[in-house]
């Protein structure tokens, strides 16, 4: 909070000479050579920490760097950045607006507030903002793609249509604006279009693995599974030893249920990427499958031990201890008699326990929709068990 704090002093003293008309007007020196450079590098250094991921650190270091160069263009962008990753919309809206007076035809602080303001789902203001950068760089694809991104979430995919072939006119190999192009096919439900466009593509750069890529998950997408695995077998020839290729084609046959052919393409991942719990996890999945929970959970717990807040393996373990709750439930239904009262709180307990698993993935947007399913699925059986315990107890509390 002080780091904000500081921030926003340092911008307020900046502006306060400008808002108000003075007789005299003093101009601010100019940094000296070496403050610029003093400023690039603590600039590098915040650069270097917020690859890592290091926010904090990163922010310290931007801020050093406008003390020392009050005009350094490039730091406000990267703190703004900063305060827009964490949410902070104010903070970040503030900076850009303060940056695009700095230089006001550079286009990087109106593309900032144009993505704030798509992220808060602004779109009015986003276009406002993507469409007074044009003015200043009308070839600009990362602008280009920001529009045709807004118009599809808008569902006017002509207009973004257009927007995405025009940054494809500027850089035929932007994969952002293929990949969306044939988004917006599939949305549209035109799926064949979509493969057109990518097998059109395919044709005219068979070599392209972006392209190969998009084209066989699209497949896959689709469910076009031989036609997906032909396209991950040839990928696999330009990068063989990369294990994702191998967990797409195993999750294939798993669909198909051709559980020996998947459980030699996760194995072969799991070679390929002995410290990823992915291939592990992907094992996992398929013995829950197959109906083998024991091996489905010391699987899990393995990978586990590889990565110990993996939200995958939380979701797995809910569907094995859901799977068992099930089980003891379908027992307890078959016979619901007070010597037999065990099945049905082994029943409930097996499927608290779920719900627990289930909710410690519960903040992950891949899985959100899948463990909020299960977790309603699991309420009704606990409700029902819960009220059959308390009935053959004889309404004990």
């Amino acid at each position: 909070m002080r780091k904000n704090i500081t921030l926003f002093t340092m911008i307020g003293l900046i502006l306060l000479g400008c808002v108000a008309t003075q007789p005299v007007q003093k101009t601010e020196p100019e940094p000296t050579e070496d403050a610029k450079n003093k400023a690039q590098e603590e600039y590098s250094i915040g650069y270097e920490y917020l690859k890592q991921g290091k926010s904090d650190e990163a922010l310290s270091h931007f801020n050093e760097a406008i003390k020392l160069y009050p005009k350094f263009y490039g730091a406000y962008i990267a703190i703004g950045q900063i305060y827009r990753a964490r949410h902070e919309y104010a903070a970040a809206e503030s900076v850009y607006n303060h940056t695009k007076k700095i230089d006001p035809k550079d286009t990087r602080a109106y593309e900032g507030l144009a993505a704030l303001y798509t992220d808060q789902k602004k779109y009015g203001e986003a276009i406002s903002e993507y469409s007074t950068a044009l003015q200043f760089d009308s070839t600009n694809v990362n602008i280009l793609n920001g529009l045709g991104f807004i118009y599809t979430k808008t569902k006017d995919y002509e207009k973004a249509l257009s927007y995405y072939f025009k940054a494809l006119k500027y850089e035929p190999d932007n994969l952002v604006a293929i990949k969306a192009i044939a988004n917006i096919y599939v949305e549209k439900g035109e799926p064949d279009k979509a493969v057109n466009y990518l097998e059109t593509l395919k044709a005219k750069k068979p070599e392209a693995v972006d392209v190969r890529e998009l084209l066989a998950k699209t497949y896959l997408d689709l469910k076009y599974y031989d036609k997906a695995i032909n396209e991950y077998n040839f990928l696999l020839t330009k990068k063989p030893d990369y294990y994702f290729y191998h967990l797409q084609i195993g999750s294939i046959y798993a669909k198909q249920k051709k559980y020996t052919n998947a459980e030699k393409e996760y194995l072969e991942a799991k070679k390929l990427a002995p410290d990823n719990p992915l291939p592990i996890l992907y094992l996992a999945d398929l013995q829950i499958s197959k109906g083998k929970l024991v091996e489905a959970e010391n699987m899990v717990r393995e990978a586990l031990k590889i990565s110990s807040d993996n939200n995958y393996a939380y979701v797995l373990l809910g569907d094995i201890y859901e799977r068992r709750g099930f089980q003891r439930k379908a027992v307890w239904d078959k016979k619901k008699t007070k010597s037999n009262i065990g099945e049905a709180k082994a029943a409930l307990s097996l499927l608290n326990q779920a719900e627990t698993y289930y909710n410690q993935a519960r903040d992950d947007s891949q899985f959100l929709s899948y463990v909020r399913t299960e977790i309603e699925r699991c309420d009704i059986w606990i409700k029902q068990l819960k009220e059959d315990i308390w009935f053959i107890e004889g309404g004990k509390k």
